[in-house]
C-alpha cells in the first residue's frame, strides 16, 4: 500500500480530538442522562414510585414506545454522536463555538440530570 495512506491513517486515528476535555464531559453527561431515564423508567414501570414516570422527550418517547429501552439507548447515542461530530466540525474554523456547544449542552443535559435525580429521590417509596 501507499505510504501516504499509512500516513494519514495514522494522523486520523492517532491525532488529538479537538477539544477533547470538553467532549469528554459532554458525552459523560449524556450517559448520566441515560443511566438516570433507565432508572426512573424502571422504577416506574415497575410500580416502585409514588408518581408515574414518563418520558418528556416527545421523539425519545417515540423510540421508547416502538423499541423499547434499547430504542432509547440508540436515539441518545445518536444523539451525542451528531452533536459531538458537529461540534468537532465547528471546532475547524471556530473553537470558541464548538466549545460554546459542548459546554452549553453539557451544562443543560447536566440540569436534566440533576432534575431527574430530584425527581427519582422525591418518587421512591
Amino acid at each position: 500500500m501507499n505510504n501516504r495512506f499509512f500516513v494519514f491513517l495514522r494522523r486520523v486515528v492517532g491525532g488529538e480530538l479537538p477539544l477533547e476535555t470538553e467532549t469528554c464531559r459532554f458525552v459523560l453527561a449524556s450517559l448520566l442522562d441515560l443511566f438516570m431515564t433507565f432508572l426512573l423508567l424502571y422504577f416506574s414501570n415497575r410500580g416502585m414510585m409514588r408518581n408515574i414516570v414518563v418520558e418528556s422527550n416527545p421523539v425519545a418517547d417515540y423510540f421508547i414506545r416502538g423499541w423499547g429501552t434499547m430504542g432509547l439507548v440508540w436515539f441518545k447515542l445518536v444523539m451525542v454522536t451528531v452533536i459531538v461530530l458537529v461540534a468537532q466540525v465547528i471546532a475547524i474554523k471556530r473553537s470558541t463555538i464548538a466549545k460554546l456547544v459542548l459546554n452549553g449542552g453539557t451544562v443543560f443535559v447536566g440540569g436534566v440530570v440533576a432534575y431527574s435525580a430530584v425527581l427519582l429521590l422525591q418518587n421512591l417509596l
